[in-house]
């Protein structure tokens, strides 16, 4: 097929205004909603990993259309009148459907590609962190684009009806969403499909861990039913005969049957820590994830003030580390007597600018960290709360909640006056309940504010 064929047929085709809608709906949707897609450390142009993974995510929207694209230009001959004219020509039929899918499909491709391109061009002139762990999720992708926009074509050249592109394409999108829905943690509809099944749709759920990565079980399964769905749409568009499109679905139904054996049955299975993202990165004693190497700077000078600070206790930390996954919604986080681990994908640790504040926070508890999952929160939650300030502000010699900005003024001056009742105890006494706070940090047993105070609420 040379240039000159091609060019003829993607000006004689839909492809340019599908390439331009999918453009459309992609950026507008990046640009004018906000969400985790818009915030650090999970931003689409943060990383070249997230530009990958988020123009993925965007096939929940880009696919349907991809699909309803090819179910139009697939009607083509049949709306003009030519379908019986074009049956006698001697030319091969998948001369003609090649001309056509190439153009359709290699347009909607390049204009996903540019999607990506966006991102990733962003993340690099920021400085953001580089893998090649982005190839195989947008070669997904780049399938996905090309299976939708071909088994469309197909559908279309089977059923020319002018219902059949509206209907395909809000049928295609009910069954990316429940697929999505239905593999998702925590959703109501979780298990109406079984989670290998939902991996059908080349569509990636939200990007919650930022140091994450599709399995490789995971993109060959999909690489192989994308692929049997792409030559199944392209032999139902050149198939002439009853028996040709009979046996056009045969790719797809053998594509399925390999890849479903394939595809991880968990989300544990489907999602896996990228080494290089993970790897950590160090300067002295403060390290954190190549991933979020940027943020070193900026925690290296606090995290070793606040390791000569809690240096006074027995049995003190020797290390700062950022932790290197996202936490469970249901998860405590994890800690250690040697240790002061840090999650900087929670928003309220991130948004930490200064260094003093940064300080205060990395010894608040004596160095340990919340005994709170984000789900299990109840009313001693204040509790702990106010023991940290405290702990933090006996470490610094003055007071303050940074990182509290949201309690009202009411529960600021309460706690404010614990930490009279507190620092009105005698030196030797306020040092003992210190060290008593940090071990029951570290074992989240007992009530830290009593363990401080005494009982003296």
């Amino acid at each position: 097929m040379n240039t000159r064929v091609l060019r003829t047929e993607v000006r004689r085709s839909i492809a340019p205004w599908a390439t331009l809608a999918i453009l459309v709906v992609a950026f507008g949707f990046l640009y004018s909603f906000s969400g985790p897609w818009t915030k650090a450390p999970l931003a689409w142009d943060e990383h070249w990993t997230h530009a990958a993974e988020w123009s993925r995510f965007l096939l929940v929207f880009l696919w349907p259309i991809a699909i309803g694209a090819g179910v139009i230009q697939g009607m083509r001959d049949s709306r003009s009148g030519t379908a019986e004219l074009m049956a006698t020509m001697p030319r091969p039929a998948w001369h003609r459907a090649a001309k056509l899918a190439g153009a359709l499909g290699g347009l909607l491709v390049l204009g996903y590609l540019l999607i990506f391109a966006v991102g990733a061009v962003q993340a690099a002139l920021n400085g953001g962190f580089f893998t090649f762990g982005w190839l195989p999720i947008v070669v997904v992708g780049v399938l996905g684009m090309l299976a939708g926009a071909w088994i469309g074509l197909g559908i279309g050249r089977l059923l020319p009806h002018p219902l059949t592109a509206p209907a395909v394409a809000v049928a295609t999108f009910v069954a990316v969403i429940l697929f999505q829905l239905g593999g998702s943690t925590g959703s109501v509809v979780r298990g109406f499909v079984p989670y290998n099944v939902s991996l059908l749709s080349p569509a990636i759920g939200v990007v919650r861990d930022p140091f994450a990565t599709t399995a490789g079980r995971m993109d060959l399964g999909q690489v192989v039913w994308l692929a049997g769905l792409a030559a199944t749409g392209f032999l139902l568009l050149a198939a002439r005969s009853k028996r040709a499109k009979g046996l056009a679905v045969v790719p797809a139904l053998v594509a399925a049957a390999i890849a479903l054996p394939v595809l991880p049955g968990s989300t544990a299975e489907a999602e896996v820590a990228d080494p290089n993202a993970t790897e950590m990165v160090c300067d002295g004693p403060v390290c954190v994830p190549r991933m979020l190497e940027a943020e070193l700077p900026r925690l290296a000078g606090p995290g070793k003030e606040a390791l000569r600070l809690l240096g006074t206790l027995p049995d003190a930390p020797v290390k700062v580390a950022v932790l290197d996954r996202r936490l469970g919604y249901d998860e405590v986080p994890p800690r250690a007597a040697d240790t002061v681990y840090v999650d900087l994908v929670d928003w309220s640790i991130r948004s930490v600018l200064n260094s003093d504040d940064m300080t205060r926070t990395l010894v608040a508890g004596g160095g340990t960290p919340t005994c709170y999952t984000l789900h299990g929160v109840d009313r001693t939650f204040m509790d702990e709360l106010t023991a940290r300030s405290i702990t933090s502000s006996w470490f610094l010699g003055e007071w303050g909640m940074a990182g509290n900005s949201w309690l009202s003024e009411d529960t600021k001056n309460e706690v404010a006056r614990k930490w009279e009742t507190f620092r009105a105890l005698p030196p030797d006494v306020q040092r003992t309940r210190i060290i008593a706070q940090r071990q029951a940090g570290l074992t989240c047993q007992g009530n830290q504010l009593d363990i401080l105070l005494g009982g003296a609420r």
